[in-house]
């Protein structure tokens, strides 16, 4: 399991202190990957990195058929619960955890997921935002809904509602964005300096530049790792688990490490 690290500076962020975000995205835990036991070694191991602000980006259980048991929401969210920062822990949804509930999905009614997330009092962001009262300035961060939650890709329906959420942003301070799938981000306003995703598992299984496994659609356009547009920036995190087989080549589980801080590093 490795760290993953990246320094954003930016110069919205002006005279607050640098912000250590801590992710743990796309755990897919089952055994004998990812059993409950190493779920809560990665919660302890990420602790120990100090985060100011822990962050869960989604698709918690195994996402293919060669697991046993430990995929239980409610299991591996206790397992994750002790995971926090100094402003707390924020989660979003996955596609997966709507594919495999695929019932509240077309009801619209809160997933297996949600309810586990309530159940250990972690909030999830859905098309909301909380206001952070972060050393030298104010900070928003905005979650949102899944943008993939019936299979259908990119442009098919999905339940986030970036316009709902920013409705409730209601000063100029910058605004950091959770969004599972990164790829809303061309659409994300100026405001929002910052887009954590992840969704993509970093290709999984990366032969030279190809990411045959995950990276299958044409419309898919982010991939790994940091983009910059426009004085936006967007991370993607690399997760931990898998999708389809339980194998990573030269993509190795990680640990997400972001912190945010002004152009001169203070």
């Amino acid at each position: 399991m490795r760290i993953k690290r990246y320094r954003v500076e930016h110069p919205a962020w002006g005279a607050r202190d640098p912000l250590r975000i801590v992710i743990i995205s796309d755990l897919h835990a089952g055994a004998p990957q990812i059993p409950l036991r190493r779920v809560r070694r990665i919660a302890a191991k990420a602790n120990r990195l100090n985060p100011d602000l822990a962050v869960l980006l989604g698709d918690f259980s195994a996402a293919h058929r060669w697991t046993w048991g430990g995929t239980g929401k409610f299991e591996i969210i206790d397992a994750l619960k002790h995971f926090s920062g100094r402003h707390g822990t924020f989660a979003v949804l996955g596609n997966h955890d709507w594919w495999q509930d695929f019932d509240a999905a077309k009801e619209r009614a809160p997933c297996e997921a949600q309810t586990a997330l309530a159940h250990h009092r972690i909030p999830l962001l859905d098309n909301e935002a909380t206001l952070l009262r972060h050393d030298g300035g104010d900070v928003w961060l905005v979650g949102l809904a899944d943008q993939r939650p019936f299979d259908a890709g990119p442009e098919g329906e999905g339940f986030d509602d970036l316009d709902a959420a920013m409705e409730l942003v209601t000063s100029e301070a910058p605004a950091i964005v959770l969004a599972h799938e990164p790829d809303l981000f061309p659409n994300v306003p100026e405001q929002c300096i910052l887009t954590l995703s992840g969704h993509t598992h970093g290709g999984q299984i990366r032969i030279g530049n190809r990411s045959p496994i995950i990276m299958a659609s044409e419309n898919e356009t982010y991939s790994y790792g940091r983009y910059d547009a426009d004085g936006r920036i967007l991370i993607i995190s690399g997760g931990i688990g898998c999708s389809e087989v339980p194998v990573r080549v030269n993509m190795p589980p990680e640990i997400t490490v972001v912190t945010l801080c002004d152009v001169e590093g203070k």
